[in-house]
């Protein structure tokens, strides 16, 4: 069997159920591209109202202690910290605030930025062993 390429597409050009088919798979697959993109947003980019933030707040509130207190459970892998912010104009010290979550508080304390990993982030899980904080990856995950 010979295709003649030419002769298909001439035809295709000419027939407008094809172009309408094609019109619209072409936006049809334009607002799926873009659908996905709104799925892959950052939770920065995300509005909340007051309500949802609360809401969200309380249930990463409630993960965390859980997390923690499992963590806590067994400090054979060392003791766990989440990094939760840097202080601002510290460029003496160089200071974090990392946080452990117990007893349904958040427990906050001062790393030094020479003690922590390097390229630390906020938002990332520390172990501290034998004095020495250490990241940890799979907790950082799980955390996020």
């Amino acid at each position: 069997m010979k295709l003649d390429l030419n002769r298909i597409t001439e035809k295709i050009e000419q027939n407008d159920f094809i172009k309408n088919f094609i019109k619209e798979l072409s936006e049809a697959l334009e607002n799926f591209s873009d659908q996905k993109k709104l799925k892959g947003e950052k939770m920065e980019d995300i509005k909340l109202t007051e309500e949802e933030d609360l809401q969200f707040y309380r249930k990463k509130s409630d993960f965390l202690q859980e997390y923690f207190k499992n963590e806590l459970a067994d400090l054979s892998k060392g003791e766990i910290f989440l990094v939760t912010n840097k202080y601002e104009n510290d460029y003496e010290y160089h200071r974090y605030k990392v946080a452990q979550y117990r007893d349904s508080k958040e427990c906050k304390y001062i790393a030094f930025e020479k003690d922590l990993p390097a390229n630390v982030q906020l938002g990332d899980v520390v172990r501290k062993i034998n004095g020495k904080y250490i990241y940890d990856e799979q907790a950082t995950r799980s955390c996020q």
